[in-house]
């Protein structure tokens, strides 16, 4: 089975038929280990508790910069891409693969990422440029486009020209002021003058309730999101220290950024900003308003389409892409659907591009035939269950469609959330 991955370097995303999986960029060295966010582990729950210990660089890079000597005898950031992918490899039992790489990666990168990809036995079927695979699956007319990579460190913003049915990378400009890691700590700065002010208590003396107000970034997020308003609670030595930020207060905090990204779009027909599950997938609505197209969910895409046709030349970057069949059009796309006995030839399977086919949580999709949506301790969970309840808690109101309020029937890159619990599921199709 052919595996996509999504590289960035907050959260590389895996995709094949049956299910996307993440695993954040970041690489924990506890002691002669190197740990990274696969299974239990989360190296991210420790960040700002043993920050000399962690790296989340090193996708971004993608080289062989020097790194500060450690027990595990890692050298270089390439020796980290090697160990994470190494990982996946294991962890997926990956075999082919396409690699969707960022539009900052030079030939350089690309050289050293082929290399790392072999040296990991993994074979590299495709290389496709990220912001391309992005645009030639959206719903546009012809024109120029903007899409904008919200990385951890930096942002990339890609101009994309859509024209006699191809999507067609072209300039590329790099902001190194504007990232998800900047936007953490602004955020976490200006609640620790919220606290400071509030309850006189500073979160960011101590390392502990540091890593506790970093943990609650994306409940905070969801919830302004909803209620307009989020309550927040530090334990520190036995005692519980409370605030509250509001949407205004919020807002002001990632205005910065959100202005920075506004201005991007002036010179162009539209953007399109994918935030690389910034905050664990919580939509950032003060980027959203400005009226950027929102990619947040990888789009769902047949790994057909991205293979190429011929690797008698060695693998090529893609930096163009024919346009995906359009939502409106109602089209049905033919895929080949390996079945479990090995005799039988490959048959093939009618799947309508209009039609959702997964729910995603976290990380974790479920097909929509096995997807129940439950409300348990003011939490909204997804979960394996023999009805799908989606669509008869969109009708009774129980839950809404938060990039389409009034709409009630579910389609594709759908975010669903609930005035009765907190969190959120998408839905997507996978080909």
């Amino acid at each position: 089975m052919v595996e996509v991955l999504h590289i960035n370097d907050n959260n590389l995303q895996l995709q094949n038929d049956q299910r996307i999986a993440v695993s954040q960029g970041y690489a924990w060295f506890k002691g002669d280990e190197v740990v990274f966010d696969l299974g239990n582990e989360k190296p991210v729950r420790a960040c700002r508790l043993s920050p000399q210990e962690m790296n989340n660089r090193y996708w971004q890079q993608c080289e062989q910069s020097a790194i500060p000597t450690n027990a595990s005898g890692m050298r270089h950031a390439a020796d980290l891409v090697w160990k994470h992918l190494s990982a996946l490899k294991q962890h997926f039992n990956l075999e082919q693969v396409v690699l969707v790489v960022p539009s900052h990666y030079r030939e350089a990168n690309l050289q050293l990422l082929l290399g790392v990809a072999k040296a990991c036995g993994l074979d590299v079927v495709g290389l496709i440029n990220k912001a391309v695979v992005a645009l030639a699956n959206t719903e546009v007319a012809d024109g120029e486009y903007c899409h904008i990579d919200v990385q951890l460190h930096q942002t990339v913003c890609s101009n994309i020209t859509i024209a006699n049915g191809l999507a067609k990378l072209g300039d590329v400009d790099v902001l190194s002021d504007v990232g998800i890691h900047l936007m953490q700590e602004a955020l976490l700065k200006g609640l620790q003058s919220n606290f400071i002010q509030n309850d006189r208590f500073d979160p960011l003396h101590d390392a502990a309730t540091e890593q506790q107000l970093f943990d609650q970034l994306a409940g905070i997020a969801n919830n302004i999101a909803k209620s307009g308003k989020a309550s927040i609670a530090l334990e520190h030595q036995s005692r519980l220290h409370n605030s509250v930020i509001d949407d205004k207060e919020w807002r002001a905090l990632l205005s910065p950024f959100s202005n920075r990204l506004a201005a991007k779009s002036n010179a162009v027909d539209k953007c399109f900003i994918d935030l690389n599950a910034a905050f664990e997938s919580v939509n950032l609505s003060a980027l959203i308003e400005h009226g950027f197209g929102d990619l947040n969910s990888i789009s769902s895409i047949s790994t057909d389409s991205l293979i190429q046709a011929d690797l008698s030349q060695g693998i090529v970057y893609k930096t163009d892409l024919p346009l995906a069949a359009r939502v409106s059009s109602k089209v049905s796309l033919q895929i080949n659907a390996q079945t479990s006995n090995t005799n039988l030839e490959p048959q093939l399977k009618t799947i309508d591009i209009a039609q959702a086919t997964h729910i995603l949580q976290s990380g974790k999709a479920l097909p929509i035939e096995r997807a129940e949506v439950q409300f348990s301790n003011g939490i909204l969970s997804l979960v394996a269950g023999d009805n799908f309840n989606i669509q008869e808690l969109l009708d009774n109101g129980r839950l809404i469609v938060l990039n389409d309020p009034g709409r009630t029937k579910l389609e594709p890159n759908d975010r669903l959330g609930s005035d009765l619990a907190d969190g959120v599921v998408s839905a997507i199709q996978v080909f």
